[in-house]
């Protein structure tokens, strides 16, 4: 049998080829924009069934 060391975990991996950096969470500068809130484009329609529906 041959001993083979455990996977790295968290943030102990150093080797940036295998273990991706972390990235920064994305911030909105605008509130995001729900499928039942009333459309952005201001038609009186919800997001859904206006702008949304091609999203």
């Amino acid at each position: 049998m041959t001993d083979k060391s455990p996977a790295p975990t968290g943030s102990s991996c150093t080797n940036t080829s295998c273990c991706p950096p972390p990235q920064s969470p994305v911030t909105r500068e605008a509130p995001k924009v729900g499928r039942n809130d009333p459309c952005v484009c201001g038609n009186g329609r919800k997001y859904k069934k206006c702008c949304g529906k091609n999203a």
